[in-house]
């Protein structure tokens, strides 16, 4: 008898590279790794097998019925050993609550060190309509973004939030999960133990996931000199570091 593929699911803030875990994931050939499944906006599948955009109808019947969807999803494994998705705060409450009640499904919790590269990625994001890019993605101006020292501490404040209530979940439940960085998804000793957290055999790993904002904070940051004096002296100086 075929073993049950191992569910896992990726937690992350939003611009906190989950988008690259996905396409690193994806090259693994015994894995079936979707993006963002309960996006509002959209169903975010296995890269190479997206429609240009999500049917309303779909959407519709995702949103009556998200714990059938997930099934039908954990069910559509198509021989992989290994079958996931990833979600940020705020998508599908009901899904999150679900996912980390379930002892079986393996959870990895990734974060990004530098909160203001992911404000600024945040920002850009919004303003621009473009929260992915892959290895064929047409060049795109970016603006500057305007960051106030306050605002970037309510961000750092709400992405913490998300991060206490999963680890107080899992805490509560006895459950292991798995911590990994952005800045450390190209290791290979994170890569292998990634790999050997959810199962699988070692295998090189490649992404098709493009940095989208790679320049300098200095040259992404509207106001970066009046930033960092108003940022001295508190925990979030580090950040133009």
């Amino acid at each position: 008898m075929t073993a049950a593929p191992r569910r896992f699911v990726i937690l992350a803030a939003r611009r906190s590279g989950s988008n690259l875990l996905c396409s690193l994931l994806g090259s693994h050939p015994e894995v079936r790794c979707h993006h963002e499944l309960f996006n509002p906006n959209g169903i975010f599948t296995v890269l190479d097998e997206r429609d240009e955009a999500t049917p309303a109808d779909a959407l519709a019947a995702r949103d009556r019925d998200p714990l059938g969807f997930l099934d039908h999803i954990w069910g559509d494994a198509r021989g992989a050993r290994a079958i996931g998705f990833k979600m940020t705060p705020e998508q599908a409450p009901e899904v999150l609550a679900h996912v980390l009640a379930d002892a079986g499904i393996a959870k990895i919790v990734l974060r990004r060190q530098n909160a203001l590269r992911r404000l600024v990625s945040e920002r850009i994001a919004d303003i621009t309509g473009r929260w992915e890019a892959y290895d064929d993605a047409s060049p795109l101006a970016r603006p500057r973004i305007h960051v106030e020292a306050g605002e970037l501490a309510e961000h750092v404040a709400r992405v913490d939030a998300f991060h206490a209530g999963i680890e107080t979940a899992l805490l509560r439940s006895g459950q292991a999960s798995l911590s990994l960085r952005y800045e450390c998804l190209f290791d290979p000793d994170e890569q292998a133990r990634l790999l050997a957290f959810l199962g699988l055999p070692p295998h090189p790993l490649r992404t098709r996931s493009v940095h989208q904002n790679p320049e300098p904070l200095d040259q992404l940051v509207e106001n970066a000199p009046a930033l960092r004096r108003a940022l001295a002296g508190t925990p979030l100086a580090h950040v133009f570091d």
